[in-house]
């Protein structure tokens, strides 16, 4: 028989079909063959496999589509190597695809056998949607099955059961899998899934790389989203490089407007972004200059630094205020600080820093004082004859002066009217001082006396003193250290008032504050003696102990501080049961004044022997010797920045405090000083027919404060707004005793009345 008439034969016929749904690798995924292990950077892919990935990618978009149900398994076996197992659902395809042809949407899924996916599938067997003579490749998503408790449990496999095909020639209907070869349930005769294969099915879960490529950019926009979003997945160096790479394809005029963002994008706002605590604290560094310059770079800036705080700092921090008393009472009261210093009156308080005007008018204040031509207000007030002037206090409202010829002047600091007239001392006034509304005097007649400045009235009478009382000092309540349950120590408990006499002696006393509320409190002028100690309720102690007349005392607190002709300094400590602590020996001549620090625990004196020598309270010894000086160091004064010193020699040094150093020598004085005085910017000292005043930081001399004084300066004593002196001029034939008060303080609304020239008031 010819072989053209043999009969066809199947050899496959009747056999079992066979179906291989095995999984290489249960718990690989699909972006395991584009990705690293991490899933962060797509540049990742190592060049060797580089080529095979992309490879994969085109056989799974241009495979076609084989009938087998609802999940389509791809049977290609380098597809199989490079990208594990992948499976591509139509399920979501069949909505995409129903927008075309006649819009059905309907697929064909009969005649396809599973057995057919045993082999690499050949391109031309893939198939496609055929709807009016033209043939559309259905849109595919990759997806990856991941188990549901995969995440709990990392050493479980995934198990993978595939639907199963609409038709089947096995006998049990049922795919195989060599994971769970455990007998299937058969699926019910029901359109929808068997309960078996309904609890195995696991949602689909995507990465989130693959959820951004898995809708396709239809515009402009959509397209900038997706590019910006996989760009997140780039790892820093690469995300430069494709940052680079636009940039290479951008024009130059692209370019120039992105140097200019980049410019102004790696600028920073230093002071804006800090906390504004440390905002203040850096702002609090720079001078009035740099502030106000500052104030102009930006809106933020300018809020910052239009801040009370700042500026009241900057007020202490140029030394223009010291006291917060004092700041606080010039703050209390903006509208007359706005009325007498604004360019403007009208200006409204609402927008205006109040400190910042402060220290404006602060700092003109200062500027008029440190300017050799300008001319301050002049008020010159004459006193009682040629009398000297041997002490004088004053403030904004009074100037107090004690006189040797037993009568104490009240002027007005303003006008420099004469007030009241305090009498009473049968000798010269050689000793005051006053706090509040209590003045108290010390006299050649040997009495202490205080008295109510408002009244005039002396309220009591100190007696003891055998001899001139020649110095005084008023010790305030104050904290001098912590009691062993850490409790503040408040000594004295009430203001205490230090007499020093030539009779070798000085006297504590409670200081009896006048009440101002009940003006009629003391009628009668009470008198008590040191010498009766059972019906005194104000002798506090008598500290015994030097041979010749005491000079000078000053105290702080527990501490009293005395200097004596004998040479010697005396150290009291009044909580020792009022006790000689030390004696401080070292010199070799008078001692004329005495200064103390108690919070450095030092004091300093000053000699006949023309040295100064700076003692160390708590041990008793002494530190060093301060020399230069080549006469009588009469006068010492102690800030706490500047130790200044003033001789019979018509010289002023100025020392640092801490140690021998000599900061400056301040010469132009043709006699010996009679007095001085100083704060942390200048010095005013006065000697024969010469005021003048000193910059105390660089020790130059600015000016003479009064040109026209032909006698001697007995006193001078200054404040930030006023200087007051107490001069002799030749008036006629006679020497005349006059108060000099010069204003710096008048505001620029009321300054075009003062023309400089001196005002002179009739003698009353």
């Amino acid at each position: 028989m010819s072989s053209n008439n043999l009969p066809a034969t199947f050899p496959l016929q009747g056999i079992p079909a066979t179906y291989d749904c095995r999984m290489v690798n249960g718990s690989s995924k699909l972006s395991d063959s584009w990705l690293h292990n991490e899933y962060q950077k797509l540049s990742l892919i190592s060049p060797d496999n580089r080529n095979s990935v992309r490879e994969s990618r085109k056989r799974i978009r241009n495979v076609g589509d084989r009938e087998v149900g609802d999940d389509i398994i791809l049977g290609d076996r380098d597809s199989t190597e490079s990208c594990d197992d992948m499976i591509i659902s139509d399920t979501d395809t069949n909505s995409q695809i129903s927008g075309f042809g006649n819009g059905s949407g309907s697929v064909s899924n009969s005649g396809l056998n599973l057995a057919t996916m045993g082999a690499p599938t050949p391109l031309s067997n893939s198939f496609a949607i055929r709807e009016n003579s033209l043939i559309h490749p259905p849109k595919r998503r990759l997806t990856s099955v991941v188990s549901a408790n995969a995440g709990a449990n990392q050493d479980q496999h995934i198990s993978v059961h595939p639907r199963t095909p609409n038709a089947l020639d096995s006998p049990t209907n049922t795919p195989v899998s060599d994971i769970d070869e455990q007998p299937q349930q058969l699926p019910l005769p029901s359109p929808s899934a068997s309960p078996v294969q309904s609890g195995q099915d696991k949602p689909a879960v995507f990465d989130p790389i693959e959820n951004a490529l898995s809708n396709t950019p239809t515009t402009q926009q959509e397209l900038l989203d997706l590019i910006v979003n996989l760009s997140g997945y780039l790892h820093e160096s690469n995300k430069n490089n494709l940052i680079f790479q636009l940039l290479q394809g951008a024009n130059r005029s692209s370019l120039s407007s992105f140097n200019g963002i980049i410019h102004d994008s790696l600028k920073r706002d230093l002071i804006s972004n800090l906390p504004l605590e440390i905002s203040y604290n850096i702002l609090s560094l720079l001078d009035c200059k740099s502030l106000l310059s500052a104030s102009l770079v930006c809106t933020n800036w300018n809020k910052i630094i239009d801040n009370a705080d700042i500026w009241t700092q900057l007020i202490k921090k140029d030394k223009l205020l010291n006291d917060d008393d004092a700041i606080d009472e010039e703050l209390a009261n903006p509208r007359k600080l706005i009325n007498e210093w604004a360019a403007d009156p009208n200006y409204h308080l609402k927008n205006m820093n109040i400190a910042q005007f402060l220290y404006k008018k602060r700092s003109i204040i200062l500027r008029r004082w440190m300017t050799p031509w300008y001319q301050p207000k002049r008020i010159s007030v004459p006193s009682q004859g040629s009398n000297v002037v041997t002490c004088l206090q004053h403030d904004d409202e009074k100037i107090i002066t004690g006189i040797d010829d037993k009568l104490i002047n009240i002027y007005s600091t303003k006008t420099g009217e004469l007030l009241k007239v305090l009498k009473g001392h049968e000798g010269g006034v050689w000793a005051l001082k006053y706090t509040g509304n209590t003045l108290v005097s010390g006299s050649t007649d040997r009495s202490v006396r205080v008295w109510n400045i408002k009244t005039g009235k002396c309220t009591h009478v100190f007696r003891g003193h055998t001899s001139t009382v020649r110095c005084l000092d008023i010790l305030h309540p104050v904290k001098i250290g912590k009691n062993d349950k850490g409790e503040d120590i408040i000594f004295p408990e009430v203001p205490l008032l230090v007499t020093g006499s030539r009779d070798h002696n000085l006297h504590v006393w409670k200081l009896p504050l006048d009440n101002e509320n009940d003006p009629d409190l003391y009628k009668l002028q009470q008198v008590y003696d040191s010498t009766e100690t059972t019906n005194n309720p104000y002798l506090v102690a008598v500290l015994t102990g030097h041979s010749q007349s005491v000079r000078s005392v000053t105290g702080y607190g527990n501490i009293i501080v005395s200097g004596s002709y004998d040479t010697t300094v005396r150290v009291w400590d009044l909580l020792e049961e009022n006790k000689c602590k030390f004696i401080l020996e070292g010199h070799s001549d008078r001692i004329y004044s005495t200064a103390l620090n108690f919070q450095t625990k030092r004091c300093y004196s000053g000699s006949m022997d023309s040295s100064i020598n700076v003692w160390d309270i708590e041990k008793g010894e002494l530190l060093y010797s301060l020399e230069g000086h080549s006469s009588l160091v009469g006068l010492l004064e102690l800030s706490d920045d500047y130790l200044v010193s003033a001789a019979a020699d018509s010289t002023l040094r100025v020392w640092d405090p801490q140690s021998p150093e000599n900061f400056s020598k301040l010469k132009g004085h043709s006699n010996a000083i009679t007095c001085f005085q100083h704060d942390s910017l200048r010095v005013v000292s006065g000697s024969e027919r010469m005021l003048k005043l000193w910059n105390i930081e660089t020790g130059q001399f600015v000016r003479d404060l009064l040109a026209d004084i032909t006698g001697g300066i007995w006193q001078v004593r200054f404040d930030v707004n006023r200087c007051v002196a107490a001069v002799q001029r030749t008036r006629g034939e006679n020497e005349e005793t006059f108060i000099e008060i010069l204003d710096f303080s008048v505001p620029p609304s009321r300054e075009s009345f003062n023309d400089g020239r001196k005002i002179d008031l009739p003698r009353k």
